[in-house]
């Protein structure tokens, strides 16, 4: 709020709405005034002060309501407040109280009332289209709304790592959009120990990762139970070999990436060995697409995901190992608080294709689902 002065008398101000005090003429040219130092004029009883509030919740009434727009179509389309008010079930003086003030709010007449019938005027016509669209509108907004917050609807950035890409991954998106074909999924591959980053920053919604430990915040399920096999160069003395005892590999150079990048899935090649009983040996200049090129060019071993069959580098040669053999646990993972809503659904959707497919799961009782 602040003051104008019109040929000397003052005016209180509040946006666009002047309110000019008593004794000042119209068409009076006015200025702006100096704020005043004494904070007695701007006091919430002084009358300028209240006749400049009245003014704003006027403003604040200018547009009509949705609820007054249902009722002046309902009006239209029968023809009549009676059966209309029963359409909307409200009393027909109430009804008729609401176009009215609809009316006096557009400022124009809308309906032509006589003692039989309702007529639109030319201006009501012409209403009741944009009324009807504008509506429809509302309705899709509000399906739209319900439909994000069910998970239906919207998009779920999905972060995976390299255990992911051959299999699960691919099926889970396909099993998605069969089942939430409106639901938006977006991709993207990261190392696994960038998922909590990833998920704090808000880059992803969910990721799906070998298991590890995650700090308080982070939830988890497994989505599958992986197995493991010995990957070997093809000329490799155990290329040939129809199954391996992983014991077997106790002098083997093992081309494992640095645990900084894949924790759950170092500790899963790990735990593997000395439950074979031996502690492998590391090749410390393996990380990345060059442990799978050390693979290929003989100079050492490693324990892959079995779906890595469906893109096998050149040169490598994928054995079994013996019963019983290690596995990988793949779980899905994301923010305990406020999830994604369509988090729920993936879960469920990994489930469903969990039991179609066959794959195993792990039985350790995983974080409860998000609310």
């Amino acid at each position: 709020m602040y003051s104008m002065v019109i040929s000397g008398a003052p005016v209180v101000s509040w946006g666009r709405i002047a309110v000019f005090r008593k004794g000042v003429r119209p068409g009076q040219r006015y200025e702006r005034a100096p704020r005043p130092t004494s904070a007695a004029c701007c006091r919430p009883t002084s009358p300028a002060c209240r006749r400049v509030r009245a003014a704003a919740v006027r403003c604040r009434r200018m547009e009509p309501e949705l609820r007054q727009m249902r009722y002046f179509v309902a009006v239209a389309e029968r023809r009549s407040f009676t059966r209309a008010a029963e359409d909307v079930y409200v009393a027909q003086q109430a009804l008729s109280q609401q176009i009215k003030a609809l009316e006096d709010t557009l400022g124009v007449r809308l309906l032509e009332r006589t003692s039989r019938r309702v007529e639109l005027t030319p201006a009501g016509a012409a209403y009741l289209a944009d009324c009807k669209r504008l509506l429809a509108a509302a309705a899709r907004a509000g399906r739209h709304a319900r439909a994000v917050a069910a998970g239906e609807v919207g998009t779920l950035r999905i972060a995976y790592t390299l255990t992911a890409v051959y299999e699960t991954l691919p099926e889970l998106i396909a099993h998605l959009a069969e089942r939430l074909p409106k639901l938006k999924v977006e991709t993207r591959e990261i190392f696994a120990g960038d998922v909590c980053r990833m998920l704090r920053d808000d880059r992803c919604d969910l990721a799906l990762a070998p298991r590890t430990g995650y700090p308080t915040g982070i939830d988890r399920r497994t989505v599958r139970r992986e197995e493991l096999r010995v990957a070997v160069g093809d000329g490799h003395p155990l290329a040939a070999a129809p199954v391996v005892d992983l014991v077997q590999l106790k002098g083997e150079k093992f081309q494992l990436w640095p645990r900084d990048m894949a924790p759950g899935y170092y500790d899963a090649v790990i735990a593997a060995c000395r439950g074979a009983g031996f502690a492998p040996s590391l090749d410390e200049t393996a990380s990345g697409s060059n442990a799978w090129a050390g693979i290929a060019a003989g100079r050492g071993v490693n324990l892959v995901v079995a779906s890595l069959a469906h893109q096998l580098p050149r040169g490598m040669t994928l054995v079994p190992l013996a019963e019983p053999g290690p596995g990988l646990c793949l779980d899905a993972v994301w923010r305990a608080e406020h999830p994604h809503p369509a988090v729920p659904r993936f879960l469920k959707g990994c489930a469903e294709l969990a039991r179609l497919r066959g794959w195993p799961a792990d039985d350790e009782q995983l974080s409860a689902r998000p609310a």
